[in-house]
């Protein structure tokens, strides 16, 4: 700081001193106890801190010029006595912002309402009272004081040293505000100017402004009436706790520094204007008392205003990483829905970056992060105000567009960076970019399915043209997703209303026509049939295998309890999918559906893949193996087509081996398969498994497989599936 800087400071400091010491002493509060006049705030400890909290060390000369100038004229004492008297205040503040700036650091002063406001508090709130009072009552023992000023230096009663030192901590805690916020305005135009818009203005705006004209209108009401005369013993003190009720409700709607300020208006307004409300109870026990209580919930107050704080910043956190992709650092996909909110209307562009993947897979994850956020910023200058780059996972960017020639801008924006090469680790990367786009609204659940059809239509635009428009090419787009998206919509309204799924049997017998069914799945949604080979990729697909088998598996119990047979023979048989044996306590959740409708597992076999049969996944094994436990029968579906080998077989725990059809379709023409089938038979058969042959649908087929040792068969020659409610059991 440059000594001309320095010296204006100090002029500055020493003229705020000289005016504000006298008048803040004037208007402090008092009152009279034990015929001795006695402060319940001193409010030049307000002042002088606040001037701490501005100035710094440059505040602590002014304050000793100005308060020495300003005591030798109200207090009328021997210089001695004057001297300590401002060593006591001067010194002792200083010392504790000494200390408060080593904890804190050389930042101390700033952000009163944010971290170290506990270090403050206690230095400046209560150590500083303290301090004040100790020194004077060990000067008062040993100078003597005059009769006016004596009892402030100990010659008093135990409880006006009590309500003295109050008067200390309320100055310190309650008022300093009343004099830090104001001093910075005056001295600052561009703070005041802000503290306005920041903390006053955007309560009084918007729907925020009907509360704050209404909590504001309840204070200055109660204020009146509290600080009247005219209703003395009905509103003496009783009514007191309606302000702290009245303030504790704005805590959460105003900002601390606008309630820290109007507290301290209000709180002054209390105890200078007490006839009211301190009425019958004005003696020295009831002043330490309500002083007490302000000075609590004050400390209070500012802990609630400070947590609520940090939890309003932390929510604007939260917010803004749930927004934002943490590896790129963009703005995510519900970024993008929260724009478009902003912006109804705009076109959205699907930027593709077609080698970016190849890339990846050779040069790292780390090399497509760093890719996106360079063309991001390769974007930004031709983006408008309101026009944002989203991120997309895979190789894909989204750009938000408004305004005139969407289509010229963005093949612009596509050349540009067709033109550029991008660095990384020396190496120069060239990468193929296409686009494509839409006119979009603020409809959310049309801007979900437009993502994908503009996804697939930047794909095409890599072999045909570099950018393609949605508007123009909707038709050819919505053969591709759109019918996909409604087949999925389809399929959750027929997993809601759960009737939809009808179920299907197809019989499995042996050469005496004995046997059960295999239970299989239709969908029957406003007289449309749609069969498995249809839905079951999508659920797959889509993760609803569980919920799809689990809706299976009950309808088929529900209809075993109504038909009901006292034989020991399975009668049906399910499919569980891959993804549901992978579901924890899925094997659980199947044997409590038979207990609810006791229904004996004995009745139903239980079809797993080979896949899962000889799974490592423990999960899958062990619902596998408390099936098999519980009293259902297992099955190995598809068996040889994958995992099984002899080895395998030899440890297989199950009951029935279920031959791929590839193995049986082609078995007249295909010489292995023959050996196939009767190797697979022979095993089995040593183990004691029963076989099943599936695709069977040819008189030849079923008399050559029963000579190779097959038990079962399935297939149109046997029977084609048909609606459960029609069939009857074997």
């Amino acid at each position: 700081m440059t000594f001309q800087k320095l010296l204006k400071k100090s002029v500055t400091a020493l003229v705020l001193s000289l005016l504000f010491i006298p008048l803040s002493r004037y208007i402090s509060p008092a009152t009279i106890i034990e015929g001795k006049q006695i402060y319940l705030a001193y409010l030049p400890i307000s002042f002088m801190i606040a001037m701490v909290f501005i100035y710094g060390r440059v505040a602590v000369i002014p304050l000793i010029i100005a308060s020495t100038v300003t005591y030798s004229f109200c207090l009328n004492i021997s210089w001695l006595s004057l001297i300590i008297f401002v060593f006591c205040l001067i010194f002792t503040i200083t010392v504790c912002s000494m200390v408060a700036r080593y904890y804190l650091g050389t930042r101390w002063r700033f952000g009163l309402v944010d971290k170290g406001i506990g270090v403050r508090m206690f230095w400046l709130g209560f150590a500083v009272p303290f301090i004040i009072k100790l020194l004077m009552y060990i000067s008062g023992h040993h100078i003597h004081f005059p009769a006016r000023v004596a009892a402030y230096f100990g010659d008093n009663s135990l409880i006006f040293m009590v309500v003295d030192f109050q008067s200390l901590v309320a100055a310190s805690l309650i008022f300093t505000p009343l004099f830090y916020y104001p001093l910075r305005m005056l001295l600052n135009p561009n703070y005041a100017r802000a503290f306005w818009l920041r903390c006053v203005m955007r309560d009084f705006v918007g729907p925020r402004r009907y509360y704050t004209y209404g909590w504001v209108f309840c204070l200055v009401t109660m204020l009146w009436v509290l600080c009247s005369t005219w209703w003395l013993l009905e509103v003496s003190g009783y009514l007191v706790p309606v302000i702290f009720l009245l303030f504790t409700l704005g805590i959460r709607h105003f900002g601390p520094r606008l309630m820290g300020l109007m507290w301290a208006i209000s709180a002054w307004l209390l105890l200078t204007y007490n006839d009211g409300f301190l009425y019958g109870v004005n003696n020295e026990f009831a002043l330490s008392f309500i002083l007490s209580v302000f000075i609590t919930f004050n400390v209070c107050m500012v802990y609630m205003t400070t947590v609520l704080k940090k939890n309003d910043w932390m929510k604007r956190i939260y917010h803004s990483q749930a927004l934002t992709d943490p590896l790129t650092q963009l703005p995510n996909i519900r970024a993008l829905e929260h724009h478009v909110q902003c912006y109804p209307k705009g076109t959205l562009c699907c930027l593709r970056m077609a080698n970016l993947e190849f890339l990846s897979r050779h040069y790292g994850i780390m090399m497509r992060i760093q890719c996106k956020r360079i063309i991001t910023s390769q974007l930004k200058p031709f983006l408008q105000p309101g026009e944002e780059v989203f991120q997309l996972p895979g190789s894909e960017l989204l750009i938000f567009l408004h305004g005139q020639d969407t289509a010229a801008r963005l093949g612009h924006m596509v050349d540009i960076l067709n033109s550029k090469q991008i660095k990384w680790h020396n190496t120069m990367l060239e990468i193929e970019y296409s686009a494509s786009y839409s006119v979009i609204d603020n409809d959310l659940v049309e801007l979900h399915r437009t993502l994908g059809q503009l996804s697939y239509l930047s794909e095409q635009a890599c072999a045909t043209r570099r950018v393609l428009s949605l508007d123009t090419r909707i038709e050819d787009v919505s053969d591709q997703t759109t019918e996909r998206v409604l087949l999925l919509q389809k399929i959750k309204r027929a997993l809601n209303e759960e009737q939809s799924f009808v179920l299907y049997a197809q019989p499995i017998v042996d050469a005496q026509g004995k046997g059960y069914h295999e239970i299989l799945s239709r969908i029957v949604l406003d007289g449309e049939l749609i069969t498995p080979d249809i839905f079951i990729p999508v659920i797959t697909e889509f993760n609803l295998s569980t919920r799809f088998d689990m809706l299976i598996m009950k309808k088929l119990v529900i209809f075993l309890q109504q038909h009901p047979e006292d034989g020991q023979q399975s009668r049906f048989s399910v499919n569980l999918m891959p993804l549901t044996l992978m579901q924890k306590d899925i094997a659980q959740k199947i044997v409590s559906l038979f207990t609810e409708y006791q229904v004996p597992t004995r009745s139903v076999i239980i079809e797993v893949t080979e896949e899962q049969a000889f799974s490592e996944s423990e999960i899958s094994m062990q619902n596998i193996t408390l099936l098999r436990e519980s009293g259902f029968k297992i099955a190995i579906d598809d068996f040889g087509t994958g995992y099984a080998n002899y080895e395998r077989l030899k440890r297989l725990q199950a009951d029935i081996i279920k031959i791929d059809g590839c193995f049986i379709k082609d078995i007249f023409s295909d010489s292995l398969d023959p050996l196939i089938v009767k190797s697979i038979c022979d095993m089995a058969h040593a183990k004691q498994l029963s076989v099943v042959a599936e695709f069977v649908e040819t008189e030849e087929q079923r008399t050559l497989l029963h000579e190779l040792g097959v038990q079962f068969l399935q297939g149109y020659l046997i029977g084609k599936p048909e609606p459960l409610n029609t069939v009857h059991t074997f």
